[in-house]
């Protein structure tokens, strides 16, 4: 063989190893037993919470007007749930009155005005959805001014007083949206001089009520 002849087979030689390494190194990896490839692998989905409807709750405000009550004869009161089970009441009350009488052409007149602002609590935990058991209690502060003239003479005068409360009752409150507010039951009114039978004014007593409001919730 010529020299010629040898330097063509060399090279040829180490042309096809140098293609047959390339393929090599370009050619995948065998995929392991038992494992799929990749773009066919099941995809993982998410799960689903549920979350649990919340429960409805009870309207936050009421207004409603009491007859008797913690007004003493009746009250105009707004009320507000500070939480789902508690509410707390501001109330306000009015009455005047006055008489007059002539004797012998001398006319005697007298006046009085009296104001009450009842404050509240009531515990309405105990319930099924818009009925409820009313407890609760607190504190009715009241002003009493009067006066009187006849005969040449006149007299004026004023104070202010509390009493305790405390209430027992049934309730109709609406629950998720407004509705008709109910409340009725008993209450017990302590203080100076109260009691059922001869008083003493100088004594604390305890005097048996009772309440009834109707009005609305919102």
């Amino acid at each position: 063989m010529s020299k010629i002849q040898t330097a063509v087979v060399i090279v040829g030689t180490g042309a096809s190893l140098l293609i047959a390494s390339t393929r090599d190194a370009h050619a995948m990896p065998p995929a392991k037993s038992g494992t799929p490839p990749m773009s066919v692998q099941p995809l993982q989905r998410p799960v689903d919470v549920v979350t649990p409807p919340e429960a409805p709750r009870p309207a936050p405000n009421s207004i409603y007007v009491e007859g008797l009550g913690a007004g003493l004869a009746y009250s105009l009161n707004y009320e507000r749930l500070v939480i789902d089970d508690v509410a707390v009441r501001g109330g306000f009350s009015y009455l005047s009155m006055g008489a007059s009488a002539s004797v012998n052409g001398q006319t005697s007149s007298a006046s009085a005005t009296w104001l009450s602002f009842p404050i509240t609590a009531s515990y309405i935990g105990i319930r099924s959805g818009k009925h409820a058991l009313e407890l609760g209690g607190g504190a009715t502060l009241t002003h009493t001014s009067a006066a009187a003239s006849g005969f040449g003479s006149s007299a004026s005068g004023s104070g202010m007083s509390a009493l305790g409360t405390t209430m027992v009752g049934y309730r109709i409150h609406p629950v998720g949206g407004a509705g008709f507010h109910f409340r009725v039951g008993l209450m017990g009114l302590f203080g100076q001089g109260l009691g059922l039978s001869s008083p003493d004014p100088t004594k604390f007593g305890m005097l048996p009520w009772a309440y009834l409001s109707l009005g609305a919730s919102f």
